[in-house]
């Protein structure tokens, strides 16, 4: 059998041998475990939740917050087969080539690798989550007398959605990872201890451990850590404290220059139109795909005021409405899980279903009844800064391997990328004619300068940044294929790789790190 439980093993300590050994079972872990066990490669993958949900696993997430400000460390992240794509809005879209780019207007440096290395995976990514091919850009809309269109206030992109079941990974692959005579994942099997070959450099045994005191112990040639950036940037300190230091000795910034996106709402929209606000604000689908607007702050405009990347995106409030019960129900697809009360409370919502229906169909949208909100949302990217860091804790997990602690707040340099993106979009309003249709009606904490943005502003849970790629092996963690300076047959696929985190959400970039890496340890190994 493919899938195994520790917890169901006999004897108190198994053996598990391959030729790769991945620790995450989540978006990255399954996406690079597929293709390489395609190839004929012996894969184990560990994975620290279950196939269903468990609360005691999931509070194996929680940190040691010195700040007391993330706040995104058990909201945003998920142990169980498929990893968070279980929990996923499911937004996929590129950064920019300026993302990635050396920014000499902020002394940000460069990425070691060459975007286009990774793009030509973005089609073979987009047909296995069943969306559309094709640019991010041009999403038309017909019958209004004006679109929103890219300006040199704002650059106006699409994000593509797979459906909530697509989401999920686990459900997605799920009959191959049941079959694939090649492939082995262990659930219930928490990465705690590590053993090196101190001649060779290399490492050697992985060692994973439950709750009920089982043990497995993973012998490879080559290992990955693909657990998130969180829990891969401390199972490196772990490993790092096992081995008295001498691993990431000669380097500095193993934990620092942690950075996520900041979030805020700046506005809401009025619907003086609800006709028009439903067209030009709510969901599109283009080619049976659903689009969602993205907003972004040119380059040019981030050189000239020396700010960071930053993007809006359009929230419904669905809180009071109807749509909450289809949400909900189509979230537990994704889950795995059927929610009856809210397949139950469909009935009484016949006429909404059937407007729904008929702006699926005719209008190409989502239908949004007018008395929903529709909210702006600002995030700003988190320029890197040696201070924001993760580190090992005194605090030790259920397994008794040491938390990870978090010293993390936004600066001054987000303050500004916030301000300047909310006064472009405020004349982006006015440019397009929207102000006269559908105006903004600013929070009161936007509109007063003298209260910081970030004050209120949080975390997207999008952490990244603290194994970063580079060339040096002295200020970097891996280098451009993602193998460790330090340790020769470790390597990371996670966003904690990433040295600056752009505009947009990393999920999609994760992915192609995942098949780019995949394709390069069958090339080399």
């Amino acid at each position: 059998m493919t899938i195994r439980h520790l917890t169901h093993t006999s004897s108190p300590t198994s053996l598990a041998t391959g030729d790769l050994c991945i620790v995450g079972a989540g978006i990255a872990g399954l996406l690079l475990a597929i293709r390489i066990a395609r190839a004929g490669r012996k894969v184990v993958v560990l994975e620290s939740g279950k196939n269903h949900d468990d609360p005691q696993i999931q509070f194996m997430n929680a940190v040691e917050d010195a700040s007391a400000r993330y706040g995104r460390e058990l909201s945003g992240r998920y142990r169980g087969l498929g990893g968070t794509s279980s929990r996923w809005g499911g937004r996929m879209i590129s950064l920019r080539g300026q993302d990635t780019a050396e920014r000499p207007h902020l002394g940000v440096p460069g990425w070691p690798i060459d975007m286009a290395r990774l793009d030509k995976y973005s089609d073979e990514i987009e047909s296995l989550f069943g969306v559309a091919n094709g640019p991010f850009e041009h999403v038309a809309m017909r019958s209004t007398k004006n679109d929103l269109s890219t300006n040199d206030t704002l650059t106006v992109r699409w994000a593509k959605c797979p459906t909530f079941r697509n989401c999920n990974l686990s459900t997605l692959l799920g009959r191959e990872l049941l079959q694939n005579p090649n492939l082995e994942i262990w659930l219930d099997a928490t990465t705690c201890d590590f053993t090196f070959d101190r001649e060779a450099g290399r490492l050697k045994t992985l060692i994973a451990r439950n709750f009920v005191g089982k043990t497995l112990n993973v012998l490879a040639n080559n290992f990955v850590l693909a657990a998130g950036t969180i829990e891969t940037t401390r199972l490196l300190l772990v490993m790092d404290r096992c081995a008295d230091g001498r691993i990431f000795g000669k380097t500095s910034v193993l934990g620092h220059y942690f950075q996520d996106h900041l979030k805020i709402e700046v506005a809401k929209i009025e619907r003086r139109d609800p006709f028009l606000s439903n067209r030009y604000f709510a969901y599109r689908f283009l080619n049976s795909t659903r689009r969602d607007l993205h907003l972004e702050l040119p380059h040019c405009a981030q050189v000239d005021l020396e700010v960071g990347s930053a993007f809006a995106y359009i929230a419904m409030d669905l809180a009071k409405s109807p749509l909450a019960s289809i949400k909900k129900l189509m979230q537990g697809m994704q889950r795995r899980q059927f929610d009856w009360q809210a397949l139950c409370a469909l009935p009484q919502n016949a006429g909404l279903l059937g407007k729904a229906a008929y702006w699926r169909l005719i209008r190409k949208q989502l239908y949004v009844p007018p008395r929903v909100d529709f909210k702006v949302m600002l995030c700003g990217e988190q320029l890197p800064n040696w201070e924001n860091k993760i580190s090992l804790s005194a605090v030790k997990d259920q397994l008794g391997t040491p938390k990870a602690q978090l010293d993390w707040r936004p600066m001054e340099s987000e303050e500004r990328t916030l301000r300047t993106t909310m006064a472009r979009l405020a004349e982006y309003w006015a440019r397009v004619g929207l102000d006269q249709i559908c105006p903004l009606i600013w929070s009161v904490g936007a509109l007063d300068g003298a209260l910081p943005l970030v004050s209120k502003a949080e975390a997207c849970a999008h952490p990244s940044g603290t194994t970063r790629m580079g060339m040096d092996p002295k200020t970097s963690i891996v280098d451009a294929n993602l193998l460790c300076h330090a340790v020769p047959n470790l390597s990371v696929v996670s966003a904690s790789t990433f040295p600056t985190a752009g505009s947009a959400n990393p999920t999609f970039t994760i992915m192609k790190l995942a098949y780019f890496f995949a394709d390069t340890y069958l090339s080399k190994f």
